[in-house]
């Protein structure tokens, strides 16, 4: 196995796949809900159900994404067939998530019941084989680091061109809330070019190091559940996965709010959205370099829980901003982005020594696995947080389609999505951090095992 380091154009072309998933995941996180409910008119609770249903599925198709491809055998690897034949059929579920096609609130809910499901088998088929590739890009602690800097610099590019590219497109370029029928399918159209050209790019210019054999010993259904079991019994898995989910349900509540706080609370005139929507992913994009050199010099789990505890305070503004005070606003997104900085970059580097701790206690690779037991618990929990999220927002009053402004109860309730709740679940995956027993020191002497271990088997 090779584990060196990394050219700088092969971390830039394996940045540009997260550039290109972050595109569909920041749309829909932040937008989607808000189209549901405002655009077509359904019921915020409705909407919430289609999130939970299709998270759900996402979930569990998620997990066997990961298996299969562990069990794959191609020319051109096991992961990156995948994001080959992938990139079409993404990028046209995505196009069709934007549209009304029909007038009949029960069609409307039935279609986008279906073209959830459809788009996130889509986004599966491609996202778990790529996040699957990072630890067989290298098996050096700082240099995975370093590839999450480029990838989480990336993500922000993509968070940011789908943060304020939508707005910038639903809001000014096509102003008004009667052009949002018009507006929203143009902007999933012209994104969905973009994401499949990434994705493609992604394609061609990485080449995994690491590679292992592909184990057949047992039945894919036998797999499928000695694999979950012994992952599980992983102590250092569940820690990471603690600090993973609170980490990702938190942003996944902000995504979800922050348009609802921008227009109903804040009141910002539309014509600025799209700039406050820009503004924390720039900031985030350039602080990323940042948190890569603390977590260098102070090590991956200090820079996290120094970069919460900033995060979870600056949150608590959000109680007591007033309508209109734009130049308040300004100063809080600016901030938050550094926030959001950490809460990507530092995770998704801890999250790959797992796969050579799994390797060192069971003796097999399974990358793909992995992470699809990782997005598979995420997107269950994922899919609760964000429907007791909306649900939260109907019991408080929230009108959909209104043209008036929204109630004081609802109002509220909106604030406390974006001030509270994040700040407590990013304690909380600051607290597993904390315990979490793998540092450098003990990976590289795991390593060294491994290591060694290999070199028995070849001779």
């Amino acid at each position: 196995m090779k584990s060196g380091r990394l050219k700088a154009k092969e971390k830039l072309a394996y940045g540009i796949g997260d550039f290109s998933l972050n595109i569909c995941y920041t749309s829909i996180n932040f937008y989607l809900l808000f189209f549901l409910v405002n655009v077509a008119a359904i019921r915020v609770e409705i909407a919430g159900s289609i999130f939970l249903v299709a998270r759900l599925w996402d979930a569990l198709s998620d997990y066997l994404m990961g298996m299969i491809s562990d069990r794959t055998v191609s020319r051109f690897g096991k992961r990156r067939i995948y994001l080959l034949f992938g990139a079409i059929p993404l990028a046209i579920a995505f196009t069709l998530l934007w549209i009304v096609p029909f007038n009949s609130q029960g069609a409307l809910i039935i279609y986008y019941f279906c073209i959830t499901i459809v788009f996130n088998t889509c986004f599966t088929i491609v996202a778990v084989p790529y996040s699957a590739m990072m630890p067989e890009l290298s098996q050096d602690y700082n240099e995975r680091l370093n590839i999450s800097g480029y990838r989480m610099g990336l993500t922000f590019l993509g968070n940011l061109m789908a943060a304020a590219g939508v707005a910038l497109i639903v809001d000014f370029i096509f102003p008004g809330k009667e052009a949002y029928r018009q507006s929203y399918p143009i902007m999933g159209m012209s994104f969905a070019v973009i994401i499949a050209i990434c994705i493609f790019i992604t394609f061609f210019g990485v080449h995994p190091k690491v590679v292992s054999e592909v184990d057949r010993s047992k039945s894919f259904w036998q797999s499928l559940v000695s694999t979950l079991v012994d992952v599980l019994k992983l102590k250092e898995f569940r820690i990471i996965m603690g600090m993973f989910l609170f980490n990702m349900i938190a942003l996944d509540i902000i995504s979800v709010a922050l348009v609802f706080f921008l227009k109903d609370v804040v009141q910002l005139p539309e014509d600025l959205t799209y700039v406050m929507m820009g503004i924390p992913l720039i900031m985030a994009f350039l602080a990323a370099p940042l948190w890569v050199f603390i977590g260098n010099k102070l090590g991956k789990q200090m820079a996290y829980i120094i970069g919460v505890i900033y995060f979870t305070l600056l949150l608590l503004l959000c109680l007591v901003i007033k309508p209109g005070q734009t130049a308040f606003v300004t100063v809080i997104v600016i901030l938050a982005g550094i926030g959001i900085s950490v809460s990507q970059v530092v995770p998704w580097s801890i999250i790959p020594d797992v796969i050579e701790i799994d390797e060192y206690e069971n003796g097999v690779r399974r990358e793909g696995a992995f992470y699809g037991i990782s997005t598979f618990l995420y997107k269950l929990a994922s899919a609760l947080a964000i429907a007791l999220a909306t649900l939260f927002l109907g019991v408080f009053g929230y009108q959909e389609a209104s043209t008036t402004a929204q109630p004081e109860s609802a109002l509220i309730a909106i604030r406390i999505l974006m001030g509270v709740f994040p700040g407590v679940l990013f304690l909380i995956s600051a607290w597993f951090v904390k315990i979490l027993p793998i540092n450098k020191e003990r990976f590289n002497e795991i390593l060294a095992i491994l290591e060694e271990r290999r070199k028995m088997q070849a001779e």
